[in-house]
This record gives structure tokens, sequence and C-alpha cells, in this order.
């Protein structure tokens, strides 16, 4: 075989690779595959403590009352912010109301222009497919903040 069949063939297959390898990592690199099949576990502080520390067995028990004792008095600070968290969230969700009700008339000029520019079967087309975009939707989420949603039980972690 002459020399330059050697040298192409080893420049192919060197293309190659670097091709699968850069697929490879795209791959690996893509969130929703790493996410589900090597999820990230984050080791619980009480035992990233004890193995780094090399606590003994005596200092274990009041490491894990500290550390939940240290989740209770923040779940205790984290409720009295919640009414100011809770009025931020009505100011914003009000602004955001209003927003949308000062934009409906507007709306509306937009749509009837349109309704002028289309003949009447191609409105009725536009109306149905409407309907139809607006039925496959999930519902508008009145609740932006969840302010309303149950509070987790003192010292859950958050």
């Amino acid at each position: 075989m002459p020399k330059r069949f050697h040298s192409t063939l080893i420049l192919v297959v060197v293309f190659g690779l670097g091709l699968s390898a850069g697929v490879g990592v795209m791959v690996w690199a893509w969130p929703g595959l790493r996410a589900r099949y090597f999820p990230h576990r984050r080791e619980p502080i009480q035992q990233f403590l004890t193995r780094t520390l090399k606590l003994n067995p005596q200092q274990v028990p009041p490491l894990h009352a500290l550390i939940k004792d240290i989740g209770v008095r923040r779940h205790q600070l984290h409720l009295q912010f919640v009414p100011a968290y809770t009025k931020v969230c009505n100011d914003f969700t009000a602004v955001q109301r209003q927003e949308r009700d000062a934009y409906a008339p507007i709306r509306q000029q937009e749509l009837d222009k349109l309704r002028a520019i289309l003949t009447p079967a191609q409105w009725q087309t536009f109306q149905q497919q409407r309907a139809q975009a607006s039925h496959n939707q999930p519902p508008r989420q009145t609740d932006l903040c969840r302010h309303l949603a149950p509070a987790p039980p003192p010292g859950a972690a958050h």
C-alpha cells in the first residue's frame, strides 16, 4: 500500500475519534441526560463534617443536635419575614393585574384591526386556532409567589 493511503487512513481515524469524542462530550454535557442518569448527590453536612474532621462517636450526637437547632432557628427567622414577602408578592400581583387590565382595550383594538383585514372565513379559522391554542396551554398560575402554599413544618430544610 502506498504511503499516502496510510497517512490518509490515519487522518480519517483521528478525525473520526475526535468527532466521536466531541459528540460524546456534548451528550455528557446535556443537562437533561446528566441530571437523569448521573444525579449529583450532595453529601449531608453531618456526614461531611464527620468524615473530614474525623469526629469521634461522642461528638456526633451533639453535632446532629446543633445542626437540627440551626435549621429550626433559621426557619423561625424566615417566618418573621413571611409577611414582608407576602406584601411584596401581593403588590407585584396587583401591578401585573393593572398592566393586564390596561392592555385589554389595546389588545381588543388590535384584534378589531386584524378582523377588518381578514375575510370572515379567515377570521373564523383564526378564532378557532386561538381557542385551540388556549385550550392546549396550562392554566394561568394565579399564585405567582406561592405564598398560599402550605408552610413547611418547622425544622424542614429550605
